[in-house]
């Protein structure tokens, strides 16, 4: 048995140059168009997936209510909680002589958490168990997440088994707004899982 998920980062937020985890920014009218168009491209979908925050949730709930389809909202596939730094300009970050800084933290996630936010192996295990959950049961039924880049990114190491504490990818890899990232999911015999990333 196989499906297929399409994982669509949300548009571009209506103000740039902040950094944007839980703060509840709405997209901009451009950033909602592109996400319309990436979720009428996917291919037989059967229900749409979300983050709760509104640059995710407000574009998907207008494609559920013009296409009937279901709408699911998923507190775990929020983007991590940046604490103090969640909302604040990057350039303001960069300039804080406090520690740990975010360049600590863009440099080394796994060792510095951002003062009072979530940790890397919180946001880590919080997706591991969304990811053990969806995939528990096999399901034939192809489906649309609405998300952000930074649960993308800790979703393809799962994918990809990377170790536990690896973060190269982190930095190496750029999700766009309206980027999308498809997943092919076999499930054997025994119920294994086996999702294999398609470019």
């Amino acid at each position: 048995m196989q499906r297929t998920l399409y994982f669509i980062r949300h548009g571009e937020p209506r103000e740039t140059g902040r950094l944007l985890g839980s703060t509840d920014m709405p997209a901009s009218s451009s950033g909602n168009e592109q996400v319309y168009a990436q979720l009428e491209a996917c291919d037989g979908i059967a229900q749409v997936i979300v983050s709760p925050l509104q640059r995710c949730q407000a574009v998907a709930r207008m494609f559920c209510e013009t296409t009937g389809l279901p709408l699911q909202i998923e507190p775990r596939l929020s983007e991590m909680h940046f604490g103090d730094w969640d909302g604040e300009r990057y350039d303001v970050l960069w300039q804080s002589a406090r520690a740990p800084g975010i360049g600590d933290f863009w440099q080394s996630p796994w060792q510095h958490t951002p003062p009072n936010g979530e940790s890397m192996s919180a946001f880590h295990l919080r997706l591991y168990d969304w990811w053990q959950q969806f995939t528990a049961t096999p399901s034939p039924l192809n489906a649309a997440v609405v998300t952000h880049a930074g649960v993308i990114k800790q979703l393809l190491a799962i994918w990809l088994a990377l170790p536990e504490g690896y973060d190269t990818h982190l930095s190496r890899l750029e999700i766009g707004y309206g980027g999308m990232i498809q997943v092919s999911v076999h499930f054997d015999e025994h119920g294994q899982v086996w999702p294999k990333v398609v470019f």
